[in-house]
């Protein structure tokens, strides 16, 4: 799956954290990094290719794409995936999408599992029957 980059927008289609995604921070010489990475593994690249480290309160600029934003360290990836990527979150329950982590974990805590439905013949009769999975 492609994904085409536009600044200051996310990408079309949403990209899920499995999907391959191509680093777009600023090395400092207005060059992106263009390195391509799984989704779950941006806060590792972050720290280790572009020593976004330190403390969790400790503020860093996000130099993705051109943003140019402060914030807290521990919120530069959800920033990263929800602003500049897009990242959306399908719910295997029910088949709604989220667009933040925090909904959809909110989501969670409400959504019934799917039920599988049994239909069973008896003596000209339709037991049904419902458990969830």
């Amino acid at each position: 799956m492609a994904i085409e980059y536009t600044i200051g927008l996310a990408p079309s289609p949403p990209t899920l954290l499995k999907d391959k995604i191509i680093c777009l921070w600023d090395r400092g010489d207005g060059v992106r990094c263009r390195d391509v990475l799984k989704g779950d593994a941006l806060s590792l690249h972050l720290c280790s290719v572009h020593g976004c480290r330190g403390a969790e309160d400790a503020t860093l600029t996000c130099w993705w794409d051109g943003c140019a934003q402060h914030m807290e360290k521990c919120v530069l990836v959800k920033h990263i995936q929800d602003i500049h990527l897009g990242v959306t979150y399908p719910c295997r329950r029910c088949g709604v999408t989220f667009a933040g982590k925090r909904s959809f974990e909110l989501h969670l805590l409400g959504c019934p599992p799917p039920k599988k439905r049994i239909e069973v013949e008896l003596f000209e009769r339709t037991l049904v029957f419902e458990r969830s999975l």
